[in-house]
């Protein structure tokens, strides 16, 4: 695991957790994007699965390690939002069960990693409940979630929750300017206004020429807002980098989102408005589909066609009036 230190106190207190047998079977680990929390359950899992001695893992050397790291550890099972869905079945939460009932092949543990959670249909979430309720022996199951108030209040209930905060703001700059020493300090604190302080969501806006589409994305979503029409506001990387583009408009979306409210942020440049105000809870629902977009952004899809829809209906809430 790299080194994030506003994760380090975490590690510190799970490893004491589980070495002295006080960590429950089924850890939440929650809090916005950006934190590192994936990283985080995956050194968990590790942690748990290694072979060692405890003061020694996770040791990156022995059968388990291996197997781990090369993704065929035979007692770990993942479980996400499978190819073509836009959520996580109940299928797939049964097979996990299923296989958690079964003998450890390697040790005596038996894992199981659930993310993001929050995106378990009603069915997969009942089906989870039982389990969390009557857990199999030396199994763990560990849970990933963006967005906990999405999960039914019975499975957080039921899980170890641990909260992810972003880190102060002089330590998440002080890491950001240790990765992007060659960033003008005023964009690394640009980045990290919009990315609500979470340094590694910030850290993916600044990487290669990111911030430059950003300003490109900020000015199609001023101009498609002020009536243009999409088609002249797009340009073909918005196409060919599906990921950073949806990341841009839920971005900027949000920050919208918040001048509305009245929050002042450095987000946005100074003096900057839109050109009609529109109430948070509209801005809110083109960011809800701003951030299904990326979630939808590494699949095979038609993305611009998505993008242009996006910024259609943009543009539309602006024709409309508040």
């Amino acid at each position: 695991m790299r080194n994030y230190p506003w994760l380090q106190a975490h590690q510190q207190r799970l490893a004491l957790a589980l070495d002295s047998g006080r960590l429950g079977h089924a850890p939440l680990l929650s809090g916005p994007p950006g934190l590192g929390k994936r990283e985080l359950a995956e050194w968990l899992l590790a942690r748990i699965l290694c072979l060692a001695e405890p003061g020694q893992a996770p040791c990156g050397q022995c059968r388990a390690c291996e197997l781990r790291s090369s993704g065929t550890h035979p007692d770990l099972f993942r479980v996400g939002i499978p190819e073509e869905k836009s959520e996580i079945p109940v299928d797939s939460v049964r097979d996990l069960i299923a296989s958690l009932q079964l003998t450890p092949s390697i040790g005596h543990r038996r894992l199981g990693l659930i993310e993001p959670a929050e995106s378990m249909n009603r069915n997969a979430a009942n089906a989870l409940l039982k389990t969390l309720e009557e857990p199999a022996a030396n199994a763990w199951l560990i849970l990933v979630s963006h967005r906990p108030e999405r999960l039914p209040a019975t499975i957080r209930s039921r899980c170890q929750q641990l909260t992810v905060r972003p880190p102060e703001p002089p330590e998440a700059d002080a890491w950001l300017a240790s990765q992007y020493s060659k960033h003008p300090p005023a964009e690394r604190s640009r980045a990290l206004s919009l990315a609500a302080g979470a340094p590694l969501a910030a850290a993916e806006l600044l990487d290669g020429d990111g911030m430059h589409l950003g300003r490109q994305v900020l000015d199609a979503m001023l101009a498609v807002a002020s009536g243009a029409p999409v088609s002249s506001a797009t340009s073909a990387q918005w196409q060919s980098d599906p990921v950073r583009t949806w990341t841009w408009l839920a971005c900027w979306t949000a920050a919208f989102m918040r001048q509305a409210h009245g929050l002042d942020s450095d987000a946005l440049p100074a003096g900057l408005q839109l050109p009609v105000a529109l109430p948070g809870s509209r801005l809110a629902g083109h960011w809800e589909q701003a951030l299904q977009g990326r979630r939808l952004a590494e699949r095979a899809l038609r993305h611009d066609l998505l993008l242009g829809k996006w910024l259609l209906e943009w543009g539309q809430s602006f024709q409309s009036g508040p």
